[in-house]
This record gives structure tokens, C-alpha cells and sequence, in this order.
């Protein structure tokens, strides 16, 4: 007769205490509530940030909240120099990182033939070149020391629908979904988990004008009919699936996606 399983230990599997974590975009709407996820958690928080990021203060009073310590950085992470230096800081500055969250991510729309080179460069630098470059950056001490690890990158269910009028945003989420499993077929042997998670419509400060101005009723009602949740995501719909791929809950899941979306793929 075979053994039964052992019991789980549901607090422990899903715990961060005495974790640290890196975030990038962690001052944006999604991103704040990813970061409280993990701060109340266990995690204390190393967080990247724009220089005089608005959102620097708010996520100091959010993290407060949790009794979990805050480090604040401050670069461009679109500059590849710059957010390699910026790590460089962070290590000399003693810090030993567990988790890596990666949520910068901005956004352009117009029609496809008429993105600029300027708006084409933001949004694939931003998004798709930065969330590999702090891959790199955050995976280097571990895979050095022996140490094992859990990376984050935040995707979008235009990973795999490509969308009209953000050609280079679905690029760039295409780019993520790819680069996430790229680094999980090296780094997942070495005790790296690389896994991303891919949000659908949220309601952000960036989207309110979606969801509630009637010269986008018909965006709306397309929203609200094609998501079998009937609405708009909330950031705190995120925290479940971060807290997740952040524990030891998520141990041999490597290389693959939530999709957090209302039921959006499924229709």
C-alpha cells in the first residue's frame, strides 16, 4: 500500500518571512499591490524607482503598514547601464535578494503604421529590454553563491492575443513570456524558478478612463462582455498568484504563466 503524503504545512509553503525582495515598477498601480503582497508576506522590500517617482511615498506608507523594511533605489530602468549600476549599489550595499518582481511596464497606443520611433523604443527598452536586464542582474550573486531564487516577470494575456493599436506593447509581452522561459531552461537546474504572470483588464489609474468615461462605452461593453467575471480586475486580484510563484509553494513550477484575466482566454 503505498504511503500517504505528508501533511502540508500551508503556513510555511506559502510564507516570505525573512525573505527580501527586488521590485522594479512597484510604485504603479498593479505594482504596488504586488509589492504589498509580498511585504505582508514576510518580505522586506528593495524597491527600484524612477528619480522622483510620485508613487515614492505611497508605497513607503504602504509597506509601513506591514512592519516589513523598505530600501528605496532610485534609476532609469529603460538605460541598461544605469539598472545594471543600480544593482551594483544594491549588492555593495549588503543586500542578500530571494525574489525578483519585475513591473515596470508603460504603454503607448496608436494605429500600426503610425508608432513613432520615440514611443516604439520606450515601450520595447521598458518593458521587454529592462525586465531582462534585472533578470541578468538579479540572478548573477545566486548563481555565483549557490543560492536558489524566484524571478516574476509581469507578461499580459497580449502575450497571446496581440490586440489592435499597441503593436510594440504586444511585442514587448510577447518578448517577456519568451525571455521568462529562456531563463528557466538555464537557471531552473541551478534552484532559479523564472515563471511570469499574465494580468488581463485591470482597473489602474491608467485605465479608469476605459472603465468609466462614455466616450469608451463600446471598449467598455466589450470588456465586461468577453470576461466571464463580468468586470474589470482589481490589483488586489494579483496578490494570490505573486504570493505563489514568491514561496516555497511554487518549487518545481518554472518556465510557465498564470493568467489572471476574469476568464478573458477562455472565451
Amino acid at each position: 500500500m503505498a504511503a500517504s503524503a505528508p501533511v502540508a504545512d500551508v503556513g510555511s509553503l506559502f510564507s516570505l518571512q525573512g525573505k527580501v525582495a527586488i521590485v522594479t515598477g512597484g510604485t504603479g498601480g498593479l505594482g504596488t499591490a504586488m509589492t504589498m503582497a509580498l511585504a505582508s508576506g514576510g518580505a522586506d522590500i528593495v524597491s527600484i524607482e524612477l528619480p522622483d517617482d510620485k508613487g515614492a511615498q505611497n508605497l513607503r506608507d504602504a509597506v509601513k503598514q506591514t512592519g516589513r523594511k523598505l530600501s528605496q533605489y532610485q534609476c532609469d530602468v529603460r538605460t541598461p547601464k544605469e539598472l545594471r549600476a543600480c544593482y551594483q549599489k544594491i549588492w555593495a550595499d549588503g543586500v542578500k535578494a530571494d525574489i525578483l518582481l519585475n513591473c515596470a511596464g508603460v504603454q503607448r497606443r496608436a494605429e500600426a503604421a503610425d508608432f513613432t520611433d520615440e514611443d516604439i523604443d520606450l515601450v520595447l527598452d521598458v518593458n521587454i529590454k529592462a525586465t531582462l536586464v534585472s533578470c541578468q542582474e538579479f540572478a548573477k550573486p545566486l548563481l555565483a553563491e549557490g543560492r536558489p531564487g524566484k524571478i516574476i516577470n509581469i507578461a499580459s494575456i497580449i502575450s497571446f492575443i496581440g490586440g489592435k493599436n499597441i503593436t510594440p506593447y504586444a511585442a514587448s509581452k510577447g518578448g517577456v513570456l519568451q525571455v521568462t522561459k529562456a531563463f528557466s531552461n538555464e537557471w531552473a537546474e541551478k534552484g532559479i524558478q523564472c515563471n511570469c504572470i499574465n494580468p488581463g483588464y485591470f482597473r489602474t489609474p491608467m485605465t479608469t478612463q476605459y472603465s468609466e468615461d462614455p466616450k469608451y462605452k463600446d471598449f467598455n461593453d466589450y470588456i465586461l462582455s468577453r470576461t466571464p467575471a463580468k468586470r474589470w480586475g482589481e490589483p488586489s486580484d494579483l496578490q494570490g498568484a505573486v504570493i505563489f510563484l514568491a514561496s516555497k509553494a511554487s518549487d518545481y513550477v518554472s518556465g510557465t504563466s498564470i493568467v489572471v484575466d476574469g476568464g478573458f482566454l477562455g472565451m
